[in-house]
């Protein structure tokens, strides 16, 4: 829910041309509706339950070695829910097919930024979700008066590669690994209600799918 702290003064009601073509859509292309919900701390089974699934290979992508249960367990455990962010996507089983962590970063003296990590289970994959979370990242960016979303993957990882280079980001490839950086506009408030707009999608999404997963009375 948004209260007033949330919408400070803006400058001017109208956006500059720059800022219209970048955030929340990409240069306004027709979009997948995605139901992303943020995740707090009270779902962490679920989120043990989808870095658990993911296989070898899919590990080495994400995490950029093949990490163990145990490490995947210590990386959830080390998540700052307080500080960073954490969106989700869910079946019908209210299972994690996709989840995208955005780790929040602010030295002092210099700007924040926000690293962005995704993974999508094989089941949700090639329906646009991991484009859409960083979307729904780069909005959360924004709205927070966070400067710049960054992402460091391994070159080879095609699908990472993919959503930097839609997102516009400015991309480095340094041998085995890249590293991609993107300034986000300053926020405004239709950067505000399109943000309303998605917490509300996902929280009706995953409202109704609760009531489809709980048992019926007999």
């Amino acid at each position: 829910m948004m209260t007033s702290r949330d919408f400070p003064a803006f400058e001017g009601a109208v956006q500059p041309r720059h800022e219209l073509d970048v955030l929340p859509y990409f240069n306004r292309r027709s979009q997948p509706v995605v139901p992303i919900r943020a995740i707090g701390v009270e779902h962490k089974p679920e989120l043990f339950a989808h870095f658990l699934a993911l296989g070898e290979e899919d590990r080495y992508l994400r995490f950029g070695y093949v990490a163990s249960d145990a490490q995947i367990c210590a990386y959830v455990n080390r998540i700052d829910f307080a500080r960073d962010e954490v969106f989700g996507v869910f079946n019908r089983k209210l299972e994690l097919v996709a989840v995208a962590h955005i780790a929040v970063s602010c030295a002092p003296e210099k700007s924040c930024q926000a690293e962005f990590g995704v993974s999508v289970l094989p089941a949700g994959r090639g329906k646009g979700i991991g484009t859409r979370l960083f979307q729904r990242a780069a909005m959360f960016a924004r709205n927070r008066g966070i400067q710049a979303m960054t992402m460091q993957c391994l070159t080879q990882n095609a699908a990472m590669m993919g959503i930097a280079r839609r997102a516009g980001m400015e991309v480095h490839v340094a041998g085995s690994e890249t590293e991609a950086y993107l300034e986000v506009p300053h926020r405004s408030l239709l950067s505000h209600l399109d943000e309303w707009v998605e917490n509300a999608t996902g929280q009706l999404d995953f409202v109704i799918k609760l009531g489809l997963h709980r048992p019926q009375p007999a």
